[in-house]
């Protein structure tokens, strides 16, 4: 057991001394260079790693001239300057792998998917809308009906339809239609179609109703 009256390196070196042991023949047992072997003796905490790595040299040493580390760690602790303890961290490993940031990771692949959807679409979102509209096929079409089933075909079903002011839903294939009542005479049918941020179109079907 070390002895706590005694400082860190004084307790090393009596045990060193009673065991027959040097710097040099620590070094050669347990793979510590020289330099830490002789810092430690030494108290010279300039010389030596993080706390984590000198804690594992002092378990080695301990192991090696077979005592109790557990008295030679806390000697250690109390005399090592206090900013040791607060980067208490390993030596930075060029070698070794980084840790990645799962989040960070995650929100770049987000980012970047979100690029090249856009990259992809980007006609779909600022190009100019188009529209086939399929009934009535022509103007000045004259029916004898007071309805008619207004249907036709979008470019993208994202676009935003209206037909007389009012918003017309387009399904996933483009496809829409409405029924429209008609006043006798002659039947303006605007069609208005704008693409969320391009251009909008607008196309005017006259509908002559003949009762």
């Amino acid at each position: 057991m070390a002895n706590l009256s005694k400082t860190f390196s004084e307790t090393l070196r009596e045990i060193f001394d009673l065991r027959g042991l040097n710097a040099k023949k620590i070094s050669e047992i347990t793979d510590i260079s020289e330099v830490y072997v002789a810092a430690l003796l030494n108290n010279d905490t300039k010389k030596l790693p993080a706390l984590p790595y000198a804690r594992g040299y002092i378990l080695k040493i301990a192991e090696v001239a077979n005592i109790d580390p557990k008295d030679l760690i806390e000697l250690y602790k109390k005399e090592i300057p206090e900013y040791i303890g607060e980067k208490d961290k390993l030596p930075f490993n060029r070698f070794s792998r980084k840790l990645i940031d799962k989040k960070k990771l995650i929100f770049q692949i987000i980012i970047m998917a979100a690029l090249i959807y856009l990259i992809f679409r980007i006609d779909d979102l600022v190009g100019v809308p188009k529209i086939e509209i399929i009934n009535p096929a022509e103007n000045y079409l004259i029916v004898s009906e007071p309805f008619i089933n207004i249907s036709g075909v979008a470019q993208n079903f994202f676009d935003k339809l209206t037909i007389n002011g009012e918003e017309i839903p387009i399904n996933k294939n483009g496809l829409f239609e409405k029924k429209l009542e008609l006043h006798p005479g002659e039947n303006n049918i605007e069609f208005k179609i704008k693409r969320f941020l391009g251009r909008e179109l607008k196309v005017v079907r006259k509908v002559i109703y003949q009762p």
